[in-house]
């Protein structure tokens, strides 16, 4: 039994960190090409085919994407965003981070952030029921390009501000055995 349960954990670790290919990923208004992105596949009982991906985009610069297809049976035990935000900054340690611009159109949510009141990142939330993406655009060509379709008189006072640069690689699904990020919904009914 230790010895199924020693290979079980073995195999677990491996897989959990398999590089694996996501040609492109659909957003609401675009189609966003992901040949030649450093993804993997993240895994939890919640979480189908979820994964991280980061891409030095040759129109857009810099992103880091993750994609969350939660199972039916599943919820979220908050605010996605919320946990994404938190995350970021316990990962990568920052005092600050303050909202400095936000629109929501559709099911988009492009909020600009003011870090350590030194620079700048953009962070574009895709909702679906059951389906999240955060995309952080770091060079905000992304956000301009998506916000712009929905308003196209939109002009970034922080587009060629001093941009954050420090990577991120963090994985909320990674983190939801530690975080409860999300969980099975009961099947139990109340009398």
């Amino acid at each position: 039994m230790k010895k199924l349960l020693f290979i079980s954990s073995i195999l677990i670790l491996f897989v959990a960190c398999t590089p694996f290919s996501v040609n492109s990923m659909k957003l609401p208004t675009k189609t966003l090409d992901l040949k030649g992105a450093q993804t993997t596949a993240t895994f939890h009982p919640c979480a189908n085919f979820s994964y991280t991906s980061k891409i030095n985009d040759k129109n857009y610069g810099k992103l880091f994407i993750e994609y969350i297809n939660l199972d039916s049976n599943c919820s979220w035990n908050g605010f996605e965003r919320g946990f994404f935000e938190e995350l970021f900054k316990q990962t990568l340690k920052i005092k600050s981070m303050k909202i400095v611009e936000q629109y929501d159109f559709d099911n988009y949510e492009f909020t600009t952030y003011l870090i350590d009141n030194s620079s700048y990142v953009n962070l574009i939330y895709v909702y679906a029921v059951n389906r999240t993406k955060f995309i952080l655009d770091y060079n905000a060509k992304l956000s301009l390009e998506l916000i712009k379709e929905y308003k196209p008189s939109y002009e970034s006072k922080y587009l060629h501000k001093n941009r954050f640069k420090k990577d991120y690689s963090m994985s909320l699904v990674r983190m939801a055995n530690f975080y409860s990020y999300f969980s099975k919904e009961s099947n139990r009914f109340l009398d």
